[in-house]
């Protein structure tokens, strides 16, 4: 029978509590001292004078996440954590156990200067979490395989899609004091129980003690800064005593800075490149090579315009639905305020465009007119009698562009139809989208802006928008693009060729500048890479060096034997 060779480890000092980093690597931290190491602590050989315990040692019903040391992905503590301990014998050296590697304080001047400020859960995607730091970014981290993204996943992207639209609902029934009592539970700590599968608080916030959860709303929120003195306040119940010593740790994120850095250097991104800022702006960086303003903004008005962007829609949608975010010309802008400004301002230029057009329109052809207002307010309970005496005041009604004669046939015609079956209805419309000329519709056209032979027809009023458009827009899509007009004039066509020359010229500049920055990802990657190779090149050196036991000065001492002799017969 074989026996296990296995030698457990020696137990860690009192104080000292081992961990899993996102990267794997294990390390060891002092929840009284506030120090982390790679080194696993050696507990001293004379044993430490008995200390009392403290509270929450003698009775760990539960942790609170204020508790959790820095890296923790748990959000409870584990077993033994809080208690007190002494100092260890290698107390302030570097992360790494060797000399030259950044302690605690070091850590605050590390760029770029972020932390995490809150966490929450991502509806459907258990045991996601959305990390949402003081700069405004965002990423996700799965507290269970210890992986953090900048970038969402896809699996995990509809998840963050329906939180954003939680979030904003919430902000809409704040803003029209409708929140409840509910609501508000949601934003304070629930008390955590011992299960395999605990849930995790919106806010990270800390506890004096186990009857603090009743009273969970008088909780302030006090947001650490880069001001501040070494004693980093963290987010606190408001209490008029100060907390004990030995009671439960202030939950401190400034260790956390070493992993968004991390996950910056591994992804090869900035601060600028994913994420919405808050008041201030990130400085130029790894986004991109700097492209001239009006080119950037020019791209993004074309990104908006392939992508037939609706522009009576809000921005918080546009970015819902994700379609535009994929696209590189997304990046084109530097951050989401420059972003939603192109926007307001191309969507305030494309209503323009659109009213001019309308107006040209229903100036050409009073017909248009006239069945849009049959579509808004015609219905089979009223006679044409009824609804001309009704409606007599009414702008349309009065145009006299239109005869009398043409008017009621259109309202007959139009309350007949209503009476159709709605299949019989689509195919209709079908039909009529059908017989139009390409060059009239094709994959260019917008619902916002149809061709008169469409808006004339009693077809196209025949079925209410909510179920027209979506079949309009579909058909659309499934068109070529427009053909070249062979009835342009020669300065029309110059124009167009001028507009089709600088949209070539930006887009090719946009794709050098991706070149240019994949390279630089490349070459940054490969740099941390050969660091890291030389790092355990040096590590595995020292550690062959301090193997040499008697063998190896017994071989050291015959390899260098002839040399000696034949220096002691020169000598002679």
């Amino acid at each position: 029978m074989l026996k296990s060779t296995y030698t457990p480890p020696p137990p860690l000092p009192p104080g000292w509590t081992e961990h899993k980093a996102p990267s794997g690597h294990t390390y060891y931290y002092n929840a009284q001292t506030k120090q982390s190491t790679y080194k696993r602590p050696i507990a001293p050989p004379v044993a430490p004078q008995a200390v009392p315990q403290p509270v929450q040692e003698q009775n760990p019903a539960y942790f609170v996440p204020g508790n959790l040391p820095p890296f923790s992905s748990t959000p409870y503590g584990p077993a033994g954590f809080g208690a007190a301990a002494g100092f260890p014998s290698n107390y302030g050296q570097g992360r790494g156990g060797f000399k030259g590697g950044r302690n605690y304080q070091d850590r605050r001047r590390r760029e770029p200067e972020d932390r995490p400020k809150s966490k929450h859960p991502i509806p459907g995607c258990v045991p996601w979490l959305l990390v949402k730091t003081k700069l405004g970014r965002r990423f996700v981290h799965n507290p269970e395989t210890n992986e953090s993204f900048w970038k969402f996943p896809q699996e995990v992207l509809k998840g963050v899609v329906e939180y954003d639209r939680i979030e904003r609902e919430k902000k809409e029934r704040r803003e029209r004091g409708e929140e409840s009592e509910e609501e508000d539970v949601r934003h304070t700590v629930e008390k955590p129980e011992v299960s395999t599968a605990p849930s995790q608080p919106e806010k990270v916030e800390a506890e004096t003690g186990a009857g603090a959860l009743e009273d969970s709303d008088e909780y302030e929120e006090v947001e650490v800064t880069d001001s501040e003195g070494e004693e980093q306040p963290s987010k606190r119940p408001r209490t008029d005593d100060e907390p004990p010593e030995d009671g439960p740790l202030e939950f401190n994120e400034e260790d956390i800075e070493y992993q968004l850095a991390a996950m910056g250097e591994e992804y090869g991104l900035d601060p600028g490149e994913y994420g919405e800022p808050g008041e201030e702006e990130w400085e130029e960086g790894a986004e991109g090579l700097p492209l001239t303003e009006e080119d950037s903004i020019a791209l993004f008005r074309d990104l908006l315009d392939d992508f037939q962007i609706n522009p009576f829609t809000t921005w918080e949608k546009i970015i819902e639905e994700g379609r535009i975010i994929e696209d590189s010309r997304y990046t084109a802008l530097p951050n989401m305020k420059s972003r939603r400004e192109a926007w307001s301002n191309w969507s305030r230029d494309r209503i323009q465009d659109l009213k001019e057009r309308k107006e040209k329109q229903e100036k050409k052809d009073p017909r248009i007119r006239y069945l849009a207002f049959l579509q808004e307010h015609a219905t089979p309970k009223l006679y044409w009698p009824e609804f001309k005496r009704k409606f007599r005041k009414e702008p349309e009604m009065r145009d006299t562009k239109l005869s009398e004669k043409d008017k009621e046939k259109f309202y007959r015609e139009h309350i007949s139809r209503l009476k159709l079956p709605e299949s019989t209805r689509k195919s209709d419309l079908s039909s009529l989208l059908k017989s139009v000329p390409l060059h009239l519709l094709n994959r260019s056209s917008s619902i916002q802006a149809l061709p008169t032979p469409v808006l004339i027809d009693i077809r196209y009023i025949s079925l209410p928008p909510k179920v027209r458009d979506p079949l309009i827009e579909a058909y659309v899509s499934t068109l070529p693009p427009a053909p070249e007009n062979e009835n342009m004039t020669a300065e029309e066509r110059e124009e167009l060729d001028k507009k089709k020359v600088e949209r070539e010229k930006r887009e090719k500049a946009l794709a050098e500048r991706e070149k240019r920055v994949e390279e630089e990802k490349i070459r940054q990657r490969g740099d941390l890479l050969r660091g890291k190779n030389l790092l355990r090149e040096g590590e595995a050196e020292v550690e062959m060096a301090m193997r040499v036991g008697k063998e190896g000065l017994m071989s050291h001492m015959e390899s260098n034997k002839p040399l000696r002799e034949k220096q002691e017969g020169t000598v002679d």
